[in-house]
């Protein structure tokens, strides 16, 4: 006998997507809890950063509370590759292809700057290839912020009890 596909509704196939839009800027990757700026700094300024422009970059929307957060900052290394999906085709900057979901904008810069301190050197995260590449803090790049989603606990004791 075989097994009938019940279809979707939209709401379920919706709740089943990894990464849902919350808001004209904001990306939640349902999966790791982390929210994503929607765009990458170039493409929300059209201009590259170097690192320290980077981090700037990240307390301006801090600053305006983009998506009503004011914690946004630089992706660590583990946090960028798991927007990395092998067979996703986002078209980037200059025809690369970036392996990155279609919810985020085509033309985004292939890498993106990331928290960490190496010296002079600074990572940053390779979309297309899957890597973590050094460059020169002062190089012109390109940064895509993130913030954790916060954990609440829930209250456990019984109604009447504290």
């Amino acid at each position: 006998m075989a097994e009938q596909r019940v279809p979707q509704t939209q709401e379920q196939a919706k709740a089943a997507k990894r990464f849902v839009e919350k808001g004209p800027h904001v990306v939640l990757d349902t999966r790791t809890r982390i929210y994503w700026m929607k765009k990458d700094s170039w493409q929300d300024k059209g201009k590259f950063f170097n690192w320290h422009e980077a981090r700037d970059y990240a307390d301006t929307k801090n600053l305006r509370k983009i998506g009503g957060f004011n914690d946004w900052r630089l992706p660590t290394a583990d946090e960028a590759a798991t927007l990395y999906q092998e067979s996703a085709e986002n078209p980037g900057k200059g025809g690369a292809i970036l392996r990155i979901d279609s919810i985020f904008p085509e033309g985004s810069f292939k890498s993106c700057w990331l928290a960490g301190d190496t010296s002079t050197r600074r990572p940053r995260f390779d979309f297309s290839e899957n890597k973590v590449v050094t460059a020169d803090e002062y190089s012109f790049g390109a940064v895509r912020v993130c913030r954790k989603d916060t954990v609440r606990k829930e209250d456990t004791r019984r109604p009447g009890r504290r």
